[in-house]
């Protein structure tokens, strides 16, 4: 597994040991179990004061393959504070290069996690993204399923770049704990990188399409599903017109480079990439 050199380690969590974090074709991941998602959730919480807010990403085969094709996107997730491997694709790199995955933490089953803890801390959210039904549907779903948890203020995901001081200074009011940002990959991402500095925040999650399972406009998989890592093959044949390209095109492309990269010889991935940035010039 490649070492980890493309990002500023001073923006990296504060963890009184440092987490094990490699990368995969370039894109870092903190190779953490829930357990310990949870205690640098608790840390960001508590460490807030006269901080920048911190933030959680989710690495999966989607992000990386974005992540290829836009440098800045690459330096945004490798500069998070902690950045989480998502999906079964990141399993079967881990394996192939010797490093397992310890656990598949991708925001959909994690995020209500944080919230229950949420609920017993008195710990405060903020919502930020999907439609305007979607997200007064899932706030509703939030209060059944979290009837004593503290969500004071939430906006839409549409909006435009001139709105985005006015968005910032709602949540700023609020100054909650947590603030969920659902804008998709890689705007999500992009939109906390842009403002984490003047955000009164504890900690940032890019939660991708969490508000559309939990207000019910998509359904999970089946849990044996999930449980087995075809989860994408349910999400795939929910919505085809979206996701047809990262069943056939993004996934089948990551497996190809994972395997060149375990399996071609050190001497002519140099060369490649030699030649790649003389190409560059």
């Amino acid at each position: 597994m490649e070492p980890l050199s493309a990002y500023n380690m001073k923006n990296v969590s504060p963890w009184k040991e440092k987490p094990p974090t490699f990368s995969i074709l370039g894109v870092r991941v903190d190779n953490i179990d829930r357990s310990t998602a949870m205690k640098s959730v608790r840390r960001y919480i508590a460490n807030r004061r006269d901080l920048p807010a911190r933030t959680i990403y989710f690495t999966n085969v989607h992000t990386i393959h974005l992540a290829r094709k836009d440098n800045e996107f690459l330096r945004c997730i490798n500069r998070a504070d902690t950045v989480l491997p998502d999906g079964s694709g990141l399993t079967i790199a881990g394996k192939l290069f010797g490093n397992p995955i310890q656990e598949n933490l991708n925001g959909t089953d994690l995020t209500p996690a944080i919230l229950a803890e949420a609920q017993t801390k008195g710990w405060t959210v903020f919502l930020l993204g999907a439609r305007p039904e979607a997200l007064r549907r899932c706030e509703e779903q939030i209060k059944l399923r979290f009837p004593r948890l503290r969500v004071v203020g939430s906006h839409p995901g549409y909006f435009s770049s001139s709105e985005e001081s006015d968005i910032v200074r709602s949540i700023n009011n609020e100054r909650p704990d947590i603030l969920l940002v659902a804008l998709g990959s890689p705007l999500q991402e992009q939109w906390i990188s842009a403002n984490v500095e003047r955000l009164d925040v504890g900690v940032c999650l890019a939660v991708g399409g969490l508000f559309d399972f939990l207000s019910g406009v998509r359904k999970r998989a089946p849990l044996w599903m999930r449980r087995v890592g075809i989860e994408w093959i349910y999400r795939f044949f929910q919505d085809p017109s979206t996701k047809w390209d990262r069943v056939f095109i993004e996934i089948p492309f990551f497996l190809l480079l994972v395997l060149l990269k375990r399996f071609t010889p050190r001497s002519i991935q140099m060369f490649i990439g030699n030649l790649r940035l003389s190409h560059g010039k």
